[in-house]
């Protein structure tokens, strides 16, 4: 009887192919190709594959055996939004690409900062407000081009980037304090910072979990300050 193997990390496997589609298929789903997906990529205008997963299949059947070895490289699904931006917009250039993404980017700052929790955090850690500085955007930038925020939120949006950001600083700013030393209403604003950050960032992939920003910001902070475990 043919039958057919993959060798690879189910885990793995699974998490990516919900949260992220393989570069042929997400190329059809915009409706262009894997070439000019490239030259979007090699023009700073679109951001590369957030995980590339080498792959190794064998096939055998009564005619011959058959070993084949592949490269998948996979993007965020939300990325299909940033994909219409810059088709539609006529975004071809990185100046431009790089103006749209801090339109929206600084847009989403500004609701935050001026909303009842931004404002609470800001009272609570005045000084991460200046974090966001011209070296912090460059390196969002990059890593938004390298494909990092495919990876660490859930829809690689400017506005969830910015959130996610946000919402990692202020916690590390709010976890120095011992849990028994945090007033009543600066724990109630760290419960909510935590809640609002899980509702931005990514769940990780199996092998990062452990390590990401969503363990150290919100497993660890839900653990240590209100005795809450995972699931």
């Amino acid at each position: 009887m043919p039958t057919t193997t993959i060798e690879g990390c189910p885990m793995l496997l699974n998490y990516l192919f919900t949260n992220f589609m393989e570069e042929s298929q997400f190329a059809d789903v915009v409706g262009t190709t894997t070439d000019d997906l490239h030259a979007l990529i090699d023009a700073k205008v679109f951001p590369a594959p957030s995980y590339a997963y080498e792959g190794k299949g064998r096939s055998v059947s009564f005619v011959a055996d058959f070993t084949d070895r592949q490269t998948y490289r996979f993007h965020l699904r939300g990325h299909t939004d940033w994909y219409r931006d810059i088709t539609q917009l006529g975004l071809d250039t990185e100046a431009r690409a790089r103006g749209h993404f801090f339109s929206r980017y600084d847009h989403a700052k500004a609701a935050f900062l001026s909303s009842p929790l931004g404002a609470e955090l800001q009272s609570q850690a005045p000084t991460v407000g200046d974090q966001f500085d011209d070296e912090h955007a460059n390196s969002t930038w990059g890593h938004f081009l390298n494909g990092v925020y495919g990876v660490c939120t859930r829809d690689g949006r400017p506005e969830s980037v910015f959130l996610k950001q946000a919402g990692v600083m202020f916690i590390e700013e709010m976890i120095g304090d011992e849990p028994g030393t945090l007033s009543h209403e600066k724990t109630r604003l760290l419960r909510r910072t935590v809640d609002f950050l899980d509702s931005v960032e990514s769940d990780f992939a199996p092998h990062e979990a452990p390590i990401a920003s969503r363990q150290r910001c919100i497993v660890d902070v839900r653990a240590r300050f209100f005795g809450m475990t995972a699931a």
